[in-house]
């Protein structure tokens, strides 16, 4: 039987590189390709309408559950890229926003919340002449936000943008399972093995793999947990008080099936019938705080 676990995830492991190659090429489904009409994009239901945005999301991240989440690009730049966080600020308790190239989405650099030391309206950035694609992360946002303004070589591309943003404006998260077809399963069914024997591969891969777009200022613990198994977290108090702590489950195939706030030293998860992936995401609250200590977060799967 193990074997032909291991056999059919690597052919799903060579479907997803395949799969994530086509959805590169189609990169004009997901991206504006006029800079003169480009605007930000909610994660929201309606993004999703298209499946074809749903498989591209699958084979692109792992779904960031507590934020809200927005994007826009590509936008061509040639020397700077500026963003006018007074939106951000005054959207969020804590905020980031995160360059990519495109269509591939590598990480290049990030601004946030915890990093501006000044007061100026707009932050700049110095980038390579290129497209970039900006992802933005809202955390314990306000009632109504307002993505921001970006300009490109100090002219405007992106107006600011307001909506509201009630407390459960990633309900919709719960619907994407019922969406599941032979796709996904083939997709991501390496996924949950890559997990279950991570300690037996290179960690970097591992975490590439799992991890392909990972915000660059959140500490990340994930892995699989079988059926009738439990996670217990034995977290230290520095860390709750300097830290939000935030668990994610998804299905065997990424979908997500829910997600919530650790806010006690100890907390044990609900036992699931199922084989399930998580995250553990461990985002900073404040720009000056304890430095994080691997020994403050104990997670075991029993």
């Amino acid at each position: 039987m193990l074997f032909f676990e291991i056999v059919l995830s690597g052919l799903s492991f060579l479907f997803s590189r395949v799969l994530r190659f086509v959805m590169q090429a189609l990169s004009g489904f997901y991206t504006s390709s006029s800079q003169q009409n480009l605007e930000w994009e909610l994660v929201c239901a309606e993004f999703f309408k298209k499946d074809i945005k749903l498989l591209w999301a699958m084979t692109k991240a792992r779904w960031n559950l507590h934020a809200i989440v927005a994007i826009v690009g590509s936008i061509e730049v040639k020397e700077s890229l500026s963003i006018d966080i007074n939106s951000a600020n005054k959207s969020a308790k804590s905020w980031t926003v995160v360059v990519y190239t495109a269509p591939n989405l590598n990480t290049i650099t990030s601004i946030s919340s915890l990093t501006v030391a000044d007061q100026n309206q707009w932050q700049s950035l110095q980038l390579q002449p290129g497209q970039y694609l900006l992802g933005l992360r809202y955390y314990h946002w306000s009632e109504t936000v307002e993505f921001p303004a970006i300009k490109a070589d100090g002219v405007e591309v992106v107006a600011a943008q307001t909506i509201e943003a009630p407390a459960n404006i990633n309900n919709f998260y719960y619907d994407l399972i019922k969406r599941k077809n032979f796709i996904h399963i083939g997709l991501n069914y390496y996924v949950f093995n890559l997990l279950r024997f991570k300690q037996w591969l290179p960690q970097d891969f591992v975490r590439r793999v799992f991890l392909p777009v990972p915000n660059p200022e959140t500490k990340f613990y994930f892995g699989a947990i079988k059926i009738g198994e439990v996670l217990q977290f034995k977290l230290d108090a520095l860390l709750l008080n300097n830290y939000d702590v935030y668990f994610s489950l998804y299905s065997r195939e990424c979908f997500p099936i829910e997600w919530y706030a650790i806010t006690g030293q100890e907390h044990t998860t609900s036992t699931r019938q199922e084989n399930c992936l998580y995250v553990v995401r461990i985002h900073q609250k404040f720009p000056k705080q304890e430095e994080f200590v691997n020994d403050w977060v104990n997670i075991a799967v029993v």
